[in-house]
C-alpha cells in the first residue's frame, strides 16, 4: 500500500496576471482574499509568486495573523526553499475555504491536480520536484471555486462570495426570506468602511427601539415595534454576513451579537409586562414579563457557559443552539432538534402577526411559559451530554 502523504500546511501562490491581485471585490483585494483563503485552510506558510511589493503597497496590505508570506520570481533559487510536499494555488480562482481546507488535509499517494471546468488547474497536490511528474486529475466540485478574469465581474463575484454569509443553523423563516434581505444589504456594504461589529451595535438598538414601543397601548404602536423588532432580527446577520465574507470574523463580535440579541429579547418582555400593567393589566402581566426573562437570562447563562466550554476545549462556539445536536431518534435526540429550532428567530413573525391582530397579550404569555420550556430543555439536554461524557 502506497505511502500517504501528510496534511499539507505550506503552498505557492502561482501567478500569472499580477495586475488582478490589487483588484479590489468585496472589501479586499484579490490577494488579500487568497493569502485569507490559504489561512483559513490551514497553510502556515505561503510563497507569492511575485516581486515584493513597494512599501506603500505592502504597509497597505491587510496580513492574515499567523500566515508566514514570502515572495518570489518564478524560477528563483529562493523556490527551493518550498520543499514538497506542498500545495500550489492558482492565484486566477478563488476557492471555497472549506474545499481548499479539505484537499490540505487529506493523504495523497501521488500528486494530484484538482482543474476547473475547463480544465485549469486550480489546486495542486505536489509531492516531488521533478517537473515532467504526471500529475492525477480530479475535477473540483461545482460552486467550490470561481474563475477570476480581468477586469473583475464584481457583481458575479460578490455574489458567488455572499454563498458563504448564510449560516447553517439559519431557521426556516431566516433561510427563505430574511436572508434576501440581509444579503442584499450586506453586499452594498462590503466595500464601505462599516464593520462587522458597527452593525451588531446598530441592530441591537433598532431592536431596544422596538421595544420600546410595546410601553404603549395601541395596535399601531405594537405594529410598529414588532416590525422594528423583526427589521433588528434581520439586520442582525449582516454583521454575520459582513465577518464571513470579509475575513473579520473575532470571539469580540460574536458575543458582542449574542449578548446583543439576549438584552433585545430582555427589552422586549420587560416593557411588553410594563405596558400591560401600566394600562391596567395588573400585577401578572409584570410576573409574566418575569417569568419570561427568567426564562432568556437562565437560557442565556446556560448557552455562554456551553460556549465558554467549547472555546476551551478548542472547538467554535455553538451559533445557535445551546448544546451539540444528539444523534439518534430518542427523547434526548428530538429535545435537542427541539431546542434548536427554538433558539431561531423565526418567533418575531408570530409577535408581527399578532401585533397586527392587537393579540400582543397573548405573545407575553407564550413567551412565559415558552421560555421555561425552552430553560428546561436546556438542563435535561446538558445533563444528558454531561452524562454522556462522564
Amino acid at each position: 500500500m502506497p505511502e500517504l502523504s501528510p496534511p499539507l500546511d505550506q503552498a505557492i501562490l502561482w501567478v500569472t496576471h499580477p495586475s488582478l491581485l490589487w483588484q479590489r471585490v468585496a472589501g479586499l483585494s484579490v490577494l488579500e482574499r487568497q493569502l485569507f483563503t490559504a489561512a483559513r485552510a490551514g497553510i502556515r506558510t505561503i510563497w507569492v509568486g511575485l516581486q515584493q511589493p513597494e512599501p506603500s503597497l505592502l504597509a497597505g496590505l491587510r496580513l492574515p495573523p499567523g500566515l508566514e508570506v514570502r515572495w518570489i520570481m518564478k524560477g528563483e533559487a529562493s523556490l527551493k526553499e518550498c520543499a514538497p510536499p506542498y500545495l500550489g494555488i492558482s492565484a486566477d480562482h478563488f476557492i471555497r475555504v472549506e474545499t481548499l481546507g479539505y484537499i490540505a488535509r487529506q493523504g495523497y499517494p501521488e500528486s494530484v491536480s484538482f482543474e476547473d471546468a475547463s480544465g485549469l488547474g486550480v489546486v495542486q497536490v505536489v509531492l516531488t520536484r521533478e517537473e515532467a511528474v504526471s500529475r492525477r486529475k480530479m475535477p473540483l466540485p461545482p460552486g467550490s471555486f470561481r474563475r477570476l478574469e480581468a477586469p473583475l465581474a464584481a457583481g458575479e463575484t460578490i455574489e458567488w462570495l455572499m454563498l458563504a454569509g448564510p449560516k447553517s443553523q439559519d431557521g426556516f423563516m431566516a433561510r427563505n426570506f430574511d436572508r434576501h434581505i440581509s444579503l442584499a444589504v450586506s453586499s452594498r456594504l462590503l466595500d464601505t468602511p462599516i464593520t462587522p461589529n458597527q452593525m451588531t451595535l446598530f441592530s441591537t438598538l433598532l431592536g431596544l427601539i422596538g421595544a420600546s414601543f410595546f410601553l404603549g397601548d395601541t395596535r399601531l404602536a405594537y405594529v410598529c415595534g414588532a416590525l422594528l423588532v423583526w427589521l433588528h432580527s434581520v439586520l442582525d446577520g449582516c454583521d454575520g454576513e459582513l465577518a464571513r465574507v470579509r475575513f473579520q470574523e473575532s470571539e469580540l463580535g460574536s458575543d458582542l451579537d449574542f449578548w446583543g440579541d439576549n438584552l433585545v429579547h430582555l427589552a422586549l418582555f420587560s416593557c411588553l409586562g410594563v405596558g400591560f400593567w401600566l394600562t391596567g393589566n395588573g400585577l401578572h402581566a409584570l410576573a409574566l414579563a418575569a417569568m419570561a426573562d427568567a426564562g432568556a437570562i437562565a437560557s442565556a447563562w446556560t448557552a455562554w457557559q456551553h460556549r465558554k466550554a467549547r472555546r476551551k476545549a478548542g472547538a467554535p462556539a455553538a451559533e445557535a443552539g445551546v448544546t451539540d445536536e444528539t444523534a439518534g431518534s430518542g427523547l434526548a435526540s428530538r429535545l435537542s432538534r427541539l431546542e434548536n429550532a427554538l433558539a431561531q428567530r423565526d418567533f418575531i413573525y408570530l409577535l408581527v402577526v399578532l401585533a397586527l391582530l392587537d393579540c400582543v397579550y397573548e405573545f407575553l404569555w407564550a413567551a412565559a411559559i415558552g421560555g421555561l420550556l425552552y430553560f428546561g430543555i436546556m438542563l435535561y439536554l446538558r445533563r444528558v451530554n454531561e452524562n454522556e461524557q462522564a
